[in-house]
């Protein structure tokens, strides 16, 4: 079983609306509520690919309701841990005339000592079951990023697959725990590495960057299509197809599950399991909703990715 951790969950609200301008009253084209928070998007998109998967994290007040019900409307088992403050709203515009997208996110309410003592107390507990575990999305506001060290501490001794994906502050800071993956984007880990990436050859440069940060393994999307995953003494790249996308939101929650999907549940060899990883990314952004897909539709994407492998300075590939 995978176990996603969502610390800072949300009620996730698309919303397609045309001709987006500020200061001006619009119509709603078409919406979608679901539950939402990195972690809650990994887990639905590992639920649709037929994965076993339970979400744990923090969800309170109407919000918390609300959280809870969309969950099982997924069918995706979960335990979250109760709290005072109501869990936040996110809101992503969707505007189909320009393909502008707007998210518009809540920081999440403060989480108490009793709330946390009774996470780890229940996080304990479910590792014990899990084979590995996901820790993404924010935090919530009260909480130093050095707590998600304490988080990846445990769940490596206890020999899990760990993997991180965070904002750059916390992804950071969680590096110095050795997680066996992390999965920023291309903005995340410019952020991390501390430069920009202009070539190609900077992707396989910033993976070996993360590697000697503490990663014991790295994987970095770009909002393009493109995808770079660090293997042994190679790296492999990766081209999505293209597809007509309603929103790229959660596509790179997708991708991670796809991945994890491929790697640690189909036991696939990497160059397919990165195929799978950008299929669920694209189907993700057929889709409306983070996290979303439909799992026949990105194995037939995965059949169009197309994969290379790197040296790890990117000077030659070979296709396969």
């Amino acid at each position: 079983m995978i176990l996603t951790v969502t610390l800072n969950a949300a009620v996730a609200r698309t919303l397609v609306v045309p001709s987006l301008t500020l200061g001006q009253r619009h119509r709603v084209q078409e919406s979608v509520t679901l539950a939402g928070g990195k972690g809650i998007n990994v887990a639905r998109s590992l639920r649709s690919l037929g994965v076993p998967v339970l979400a744990t994290g923090f969800a309170g007040g109407r919000n918390g309701d609300a959280i809870r019900d969309g969950l099982s409307e997924a069918a995706i088992p979960f335990d979250l841990v109760e709290t005072e403050g109501r869990s936040r709203t996110s809101t992503a515009i969707i505007d189909p005339t320009s393909g502008a997208q707007t998210e518009i996110n809540e920081y999440g309410p403060d989480v108490s000592p009793a709330e946390l003592r009774e996470f780890s107390h229940r996080l304990e507990h479910l590792m014990e079951y899990a084979t590995a575990v996901v820790f993404a999305g924010s935090l919530p506001p009260n909480l130093e990023d050095s707590y998600l060290v304490g988080l990846v501490q445990r769940s490596r001794e206890r020999g899990l697959y760990t993997v991180v994906d965070s904002s750059p502050t916390v992804l950071r800071t969680a590096l110095k725990a050795s997680p066996s993956f992390v999965s920023p984007n291309q903005h995340e880990a410019e952020s991390v590495v501390g430069f920009d990436f202009i070539e190609e050859e900077d992707f396989p440069r910033a993976l070996g960057r993360l590697v000697d940060l503490g990663a014991e393994g790295a994987c970095i999307t770009s909002a393009e299509g493109h995808s770079y995953l660090a293997v042994g003494e190679n790296v492999i790249s990766a081209l999505a197809p293209k597809v007509e996308a309603w929103s790229t939101i959660g596509s790179g929650d997708a991708y991670l599950a796809g991945l994890l999907a491929g790697l640690l549940h189909r036991d696939l060899a990497p160059a397919d399991a990165v195929r799978l990883a950008a299929g669920c990314a694209a189907a993700n952004a057929e889709t409306l909703g983070a996290g979303v897909l439909d799992a026949r539709r990105a194995e037939e994407l995965a059949e169009a990715v197309e994969v290379e492998f790197l040296l790890p300075h990117g000077l030659e590939a070979d296709r396969v």
